[in-house]
């Protein structure tokens, strides 16, 4: 399986995850990119109801892990009095605060890559080292735990979340990024391996019209990287060459169905990656767990 989703959108993969693993389905190897990194490992370990519930859990608390950073400094600081806090958008590296993901992701970080290996699991996470401009693939099990867990912290980053991952090694200093850019800059991870592969996406493909875009540099930023992303999905459709794949994804014919309503809009109501709305992030866990129903029972579109 191959999982790609930023921020909240993965909540998506883990409801779509989820239904796939009820209606019988198991993973050998896995690949991930963005925060649904997290989601395959915990799906190819036999947990992907584990990380529907999580998410349902972040929605019932209002999805403290996208609070922002600016609104985490106020929390801290309290009420001062005359106190002002304004971003310096040239040393800001994330919009989002860090310690929710660290908080998010620290359950499985002591023993991903033992876990992997003892139950012959294959999986590559997406990351890009900034510092050389190189993506790549890279295999967890048989990482040590700290590499584990830098690697995981590192690809759920992303350009309207939360900055990369700052790596010390000796005397040279490393910037890791990820989010479903990085896995889109690499090969397709099936290269030499199973012929068949599930691609859950936690963005639309193909790309949504989003009429309320937004002026913010980080907010376009994002937008070109699920834009390239869901163009490089439909093209490996269309390649001949490729493996059999059974892709599941957000698209705007689905969605009406699930809501119910003809003037459901795809574009204006499926969640932006960083935004915080616990009602919304509950709406796309059930969502994506309707969407993968319908996609293996083969009466969906599969694009």
């Amino acid at each position: 399986m191959l999982v790609l989703a930023d921020g909240v959108q993965a909540a998506f993969a883990a409801g779509a995850a989820a239904e796939l693993f009820r209606a019988g389905t198991s993973w050998e190897r896995g690949a991930g990119g963005g925060l649904g990194a997290h989601v395959a490992v915990l799906a190819l370990l036999g947990e992907a109801e584990e990380a529907e519930r999580r998410w349902l859990r972040e929605a019932e608390n209002g999805a403290p892990l996208f609070q922002s950073r600016l609104a985490a400094a106020r929390q801290r600081l309290g009420s001062t009095p005359g106190v002002m806090l304004t971003p310096d958008s040239w040393t800001l590296s994330g919009w989002l605060e860090p310690e929710g993901l660290a908080e998010h992701l620290a359950p499985e970080m002591a023993a991903v890559p033992d876990r992997l290996a003892h139950a012959g699991r294959s999986f590559t996470v997406a990351v890009e080292e900034l510092v050389s401009g190189e993506a790549s693939w890279v295999e967890l099990p048989g990482q040590p735990a700290h590499r584990a867990a830098t690697l995981l912290r590192a690809a759920a980053t992303f350009p309207a979340g939360w900055g990369p991952e700052k790596v010390i090694e000796g005397d040279a200093t490393r910037w890791l990024w990820g989010g479903v850019g990085a896995a889109l800059a690499c090969a397709p991870p099936w290269r030499n391996g199973p012929s068949r592969w599930d691609v859950i996406c936690g963005f639309p493909v193909p790309v949504a019209v989003r009429p309320a875009l937004g002026g913010s540099l980080y907010e376009l930023i994002q937008r070109r990287q699920e834009g390239r992303a869901a163009a490089a999905v439909a093209g490996w459709l269309g390649r001949l060459g490729e493996p059999s794949l059974r892709v599941i994804a957000p698209n705007a014919t689905a969605y009406r169905e699930w809501a119910a309503r003809d003037n459901a809009d795809l574009g204006v109501e499926y969640p932006l990656s960083w935004e915080r709305n616990g009602v919304l992030t509950a709406a796309i866990v059930r969502f994506g767990a309707f969407l993968a129903q319908t996609v293996a029972s083969g009466s969906g579109e599969q694009h």
